[in-house]
């Protein structure tokens, strides 16, 4: 069994919670004898045969760091990091690398950037930029404290999270700062944000405090801010609402989800709650169709529906494996645990149909999607393409 804390805190209770493991995947309780253990590896009938198209070794992964690090496809590239500063460039179609930098510097927030520039973000509070062909250093900012997460570059903006419940928004050619927004962080939160999501004219970003906000890219004014959860119960952990999983935005409706709280379809124009229902998640959320499928907090894989928020189906057969957020390849959901398997679930009825390991150190981020191609880049820095079917396998992909 694996355990680490995702906790963050700007109080003395730092030092007292940060000495106590949570499990991976959320399952609310500190570890003790008769901790409830995370579902055995299930049984499935496989109707898809996926395979690893390729994989290479990107550095040292999250090490013993509790950080998502989620790849970055722009173009026919694919850009990611590890936990120590290693910054890795690789071809799309066959994993060849390109280039790799070591910035020797502890990483916490990243890969972001797009349009030349790559951008991570540091437990020193810097956010760096590189050159995307070359991965020359261009520039480095330092922030108000260490960066979570990085937008994709949007407008020649880009659009940072810092621990502190801020937001900077500096220009992206530069390094710049534009305006500086934000919400106050609760004494206690969970460890990690999710990235800001770039819309035109704007961004989208969840907040510790349980909001999700929608803030106007060129002066950083709220032009909505809508409550997914309220702070309630006696003890800090039972207050917590973070919305730290990922944002969708799509067909005018921001989807969102609050740990503690709920998930709620949003109106990108006013911030006007469309539907909503009581849920807890800290992994987020995807959108495919007419569905919405979320991980919820004890790795229970869900779909509902796109237009009222009603159930679909609910997967149980994950449930306490750290189950990554959901990434939509075509006709099935897929997901990541924490041995490092990547699961298919048929998106009609939540069945289990396939199976590939990628990384036996585990996986924690969320698999990306490309022209029907996942990435997904593991705790021990193993970054893989895979697909459903066909391509070449690699000679551990899968221990059945």
């Amino acid at each position: 069994m694996r355990f680490m804390s995702i906790f963050a805190s700007r109080s003395s209770l730092r030092v007292a919670l940060l000495g106590a493991a949570l499990l991976l995947g959320g399952c609310g309780t500190f570890s003790r004898d008769n901790t409830e253990p995370p579902a055995p590896l299930p049984d499935y009938t496989r109707t898809v045969l996926p395979s690893t198209v390729w994989n290479r070794d990107t550095g040292g992964g999250v090490g013993r760091f509790y950080v998502y690090l989620v790849p970055m496809r722009f173009g026919d590239g694919v850009y990611v990091t590890d936990a120590e500063g290693r910054v890795t460039a690789v071809n799309a179609e066959d994993g060849r690398q390109r280039w790799s930098v070591n910035l020797s510097v502890p990483v916490t927030g990243g890969v972001g950037g797009g349009d030349g520039l790559v951008m991570v973000g540091t437990a020193k509070g810097e956010i760096i930029a590189l050159d995307m062909e070359s991965g020359e250093m261009l520039w480095s900012r330092r922030l108000s404290s260490e960066v979570m997460a990085i937008s994709s570059v949007s407008q020649d903006r880009v659009v940072a999270r810092t621990n502190d419940g801020r937001v900077h928004a500096l220009h992206a050619g530069t390094g710049e700062p534009d305006w500086l927004a934000g919400r106050t962080t609760p004494a206690l939160s969970l460890r990690g944000v999710g990235q800001p999501v770039m819309v035109p004219g704007r961004v989208i970003v969840g907040f510790d405090n349980g909001r999700v906000l929608s803030l106007g890219l060129g002066r950083g004014n709220v032009l909505w801010e809508t409550a997914l959860a309220v702070p309630s119960g006696r003890s800090e952990l039972e207050r917590m609402v973070d919305v730290d999983g990922h944002i969708v935005v799509a067909d005018g409706r921001v989807y969102a989800v609050a740990y503690q709280g709920r998930v709620a379809a949003l109106s990108l124009a006013d911030g006007r709650i469309l539907w909503e229902r009581n849920f807890s998640s800290h992994r987020g959320l995807a959108v495919g169709g007419n569905q919405v499928f979320i991980t919820d907090a004890e790795g229970h894989v869900w779909a509902l529906d796109r237009n009222s928020g009603g159930t679909l189906w609910q997967q149980e057969l994950l449930r306490l494996r750290g189950v990554t957020a959901p990434a939509v390849l075509g006709d099935h959901v897929v997901v990541g645990d924490y041995e490092g398997y990547l699961h298919w679930l048929s998106r009609e009825d939540g069945s289990l149909v396939g199976r590939l390991r990628t990384d036996s150190s585990g996986l924690m981020s969320r698999p990306i999607v490309h022209e029907g191609r996942l990435y997904v880049l593991g705790n021990g820095g193993r970054l893989s393409a895979v697909v459903p079917e066909g391509g070449r396998r690699a000679r551990w992909s899968d221990s059945e």
